[in-house]
Parts: structure tokens; C-alpha cells; sequence
């Protein structure tokens, strides 16, 4: 998958080069933070408009969120996909070039004409896509008809309505919440796949291994969305250098403060017991995808009952994935 970097100077100056494909292109728009159902169904009809109409099928995204430029909201200062993990995704459902705007105070400047006239058109765009939501230049005043308005006749233009799920909406705000609430088992019926957080094993205190079950403390390097703190049955991947899959085991993820061991206030920490592995992970990089929630936070009275409750987890999430197994 082809991808360009563009600013607000594309907007105005020469585009990056090989950005103008000669076939023309079919273009999704949007954010797409977790690439949901919704964002699928988006992405889905323009690369259908693209085989149609022997286009590129491409989509564009803005990086970082608008909201965050714009100062609208904390909580999108933490993403369900950080960028290179929505490219894969989108290479995954058959977009061949994204567009990736990076989105500043001066961008958001950019009138929703100057966008549509010196950024989209020279691209080559014959087809958009857009969810039913979608809006964009400055003070988003544009819109589909402001799509259609100018790009002077060239463009067609394709609204994709809400997908609902479980009578509700699908929306990165409800995968959101679902997460905060622990609930990973909607959140992975709306992504349509379980939630993952990729990161590099860092130094602990080596505790876990005293207590009997060695973990291997995760630290993200992008800044996901951290789900409710307690404990999860998840799957890990042993990842390479390279991001390919090595080896993945099942085990349990505990994200929280310790406060068994920790004082108030402490770190955050994501720390992963994997079943049936024996070895050092220092440096090396896993992706965590969860599953289950399995219960909350809790602070112990003692050490002997902190082992016993994780004996309990650990035989908890075991019994999870055979059932899971077994369906």
C-alpha cells in the first residue's frame, strides 16, 4: 500500500510525487479511529466504487485528531488505532494508497472550498466516500453537497449511512466507552475484531516472578485507549523486529496501579502473564489482544491472598479460551 504524507502546503503547492494517479482515484475520507464497522462499510463501498470504475481504491485520514488541534477534548489525546496500526488495517480491506493530512492550526484554516479545489480534485479524485457524519474544512461547513458543489460536476459522491449494532449506533465513542466499562466483548463485536495494544517489554520490579507468575510489564508506544483497570484474559503475540507474528500464547493481562505493593497515585501499568512460556522478553515488542474481562482492581490484605486470586484468574482465563476453543 502506497502512502503520501500531505500538509497544508499541498494545499497551495506541489503535491508529493506519484500522488496523482493516472487511473483516478476512488477516496474514502475520514478519521476511521479504530476502523469499526461503521468505518469499514465506508472504506468497503469506495474500493466496491473503485473495482467498479477501474479506479485506485484510496482513503484519506488526518493525523493527529482535529479535536485534539482544535482543543474540543482530552480523551482524543488517546486513539483506538494509532496510525500505523489503521494503515494495516486499511491495507487489510483493500485500499491500495492513503492520504495522510497532517492536520495543524494552519490546516484547520483551510476552507472546505480550498479543500476540495487544490487538495482533492488535483489528486485525481473521481469518487468519495464519507460517512453520514462527516464534515470538513474550516469550522467543518463542508459537507457532501459542498463535495459536490466543487468538484465542479468531476466528483461522485457516495454518503454511507450509521451502521447499528445491538440497537445501537457503531461509533468510536461507543467503542470507547465499552472499553472504559471493561466491556471488550461489545467493543470487539463493534470493531469487529477483539481490541489490541501493541508494546515493548520494559524493566519491573521482578515481583511477579517472586510471587510465582513472571509478567512481562508492557509498555505502549503510542498512545492507546487504556481499557477499564482490573484483569483480562488475553491472547499475546511475540512479535519480530520486523511486526510479524513469532509465537502467541494466551494468558492474562492486569492493567492498574498494584495497589497491593504501590502507594496511591502510582503508574499505570500493563503487565501480561503468559501461559506455558519460560524466557526473557526484555526489548521485545507483543501485542495484547483482549478478550474477557475477568474482574476489577483490588487491593489485597495479604501476599497469600493476592497469589490465590491470581491462581483463580490464571485457571479462569484457561477455562475461557477452551470453551472458546471448543466453539
Amino acid at each position: 500500500m502506497e502512502r503520501y504524507d500531505l500538509s497544508v502546503a499541498n494545499v497551495t503547492g506541489a503535491l508529493p510525487e506519484g500522488a496523482r494517479k493516472e487511473r483516478g482515484i476512488s477516496l474514502a475520507i475520514g478519521f476511521f479511529d479504530g476502523v469499526h464497522l461503521g468505518h469499514q462499510e465506508v472504506v468497503r463501498q469506495a474500493v466496491d466504487l473503485a473495482h467498479k470504475q477501474g479506479l485506485v481504491p484510496a482513503v484519506m485520514t488526518f493525523d493527529p485528531h482535529p479535536r485534539v488541534v482544535l482543543g474540543q477534548g482530552a480523551e482524543y489525546q488517546t486513539v483506538l488505532t494509532p496510525l500505523a496500526d489503521k494503515l494495516s488495517l486499511l491495507s487489510e480491506l483493500g485500499v491500495e494508497a492513503v492520504y495522510i493530512v497532517h492536520f495543524d492550526r494552519e490546516f484547520s484554516e483551510v476552507t472546505a472550498e480550498q479543500f476540495v479545489k487544490t487538495l482533492i480534485l488535483p489528486l485525481g479524485v473521481k469518487g468519495t466516500t464519507i460517512g453520514f457524519d462527516f464534515a470538513f474544512g474550516h469550522r467543518g461547513k463542508g459537507n457532501a453537497e459542498t463535495l459536490k458543489l466543487h468538484g465542479n460536476g468531476e466528483i461522485q459522491v457516495q454518503v454511507v449511512s450509521p451502521v447499528f449494532l445491538e440497537g445501537g449506533k457503531v461509533s468510536s465513542t461507543r467503542v470507547r466507552n465499552r472499553l472504559t466499562e471493561g466491556d471488550c466483548r461489545e467493543a470487539s463485536d463493534l470493531l469487529g475484531r477483539p481490541y489490541l495494544i501493541q508494546g515493548v517489554v520494559v524493566h519491573g520490579d521482578a515481583r511477579g516472578r517472586l510471587l510465582g507468575f513472571p509478567t512481562a510489564n508492557v509498555q505502549p508506544e503510542q498512545p492507546y485507549v487504556i481499557p477499564r483497570m482490573g484483569v483480562y484474559a488475553i491472547h499475546i503475540d511475540l512479535l519480530s523486529d520486523s511486526g510479524d507474528l513469532e509465537k502467541r500464547y494466551t494468558g492474562v493481562l492486569n492493567v492498574g496501579h498494584r495497589p497491593t505493593f504501590d502507594a496511591p497515585g502510582g503508574a499505570l501499568k500493563l503487565e501480561a502473564h503468559l501461559f506455558d512460556f519460560d524466557g526473557d522478553l526484555y526489548g521485545r515488542q507483543l501485542a495484547l489482544t483482549l478478550h474477557t474481562f475477568l474482574r476489577a482492581e483490588k487491593k489485597f490484605d495479604s501476599i497469600d491472598q493476592l497469589i490465590n486470586q491470581i491462581s483463580l484468574d490464571a485457571a479462569q482465563a484457561k477455562e475461557f479460551f477452551s470453551v472458546k476453543l471448543s466453539d
